[in-house]
């Protein structure tokens, strides 16, 4: 049997998914606790212009309690990303370790250097009241590839852990 995962850790940032792909190696890392950033890149590449077949951002920032409302944060997440031009198609509520989650889907067509590529999206807006942060999540994926890659992202969104 292949293996497919692996268990991301980052302690600096005390963020760890049970279940990343093994397709996903960390790229970049800034911020700190309060705010920052992960991006993570698939180690196989689309094209020379495309670049990887896959992009995962893991962005998180502080958020008082009494000022977070769930359903607002996906409401902008969406607005924000309809803006450059991605349609949302599905949408899904759930709970990840005693955490309102949504799930939502995408696609966007994009042109870069006189070349036509189509874009699948699956984004995740998730609040931790233990620490208070508000974390989105973004994956990015060629289209050719979307559906191969489809359930081992939810799955590793299902499994994040972001206190002790």
């Amino acid at each position: 049997m292949q293996q497919s995962y692996y268990g991301f850790q980052n302690h600096d940032f005390n963020i760890q998914i049970d279940k990343m792909p093994i397709w996903f190696k960390e790229a970049r890392v800034s911020g700190d606790k309060d705010q920052g950033t992960i991006t993570l890149h698939t180690s196989n590449t689309y094209d020379d212009i495309w670049g990887p077949i896959g992009t995962m951002e893991i962005h998180w920032e502080k958020k008082d309690r009494m000022d977070s409302f769930h359903a607002k944060q996906v409401q902008n997440s969406i607005d924000m990303y309809n803006s450059i031009e991605i349609v949302v198609t599905k949408k899904e509520d759930l709970w990840v370790r005693a955490h309102e989650c949504t799930i939502w889907y995408g696609h966007r067509a994009k042109i870069i250097r006189k070349h036509f590529y189509r874009e699948s999206v699956i984004h995740c807006v998730l609040y931790c009241d233990i620490t208070e942060r508000q974390y989105n999540i973004h994956t990015s994926i060629i289209t050719d590839h979307y559906e191969g890659f489809k359930p081992y992202i939810v799955e590793a969104y299902n499994t994040i852990i972001c206190h002790d």
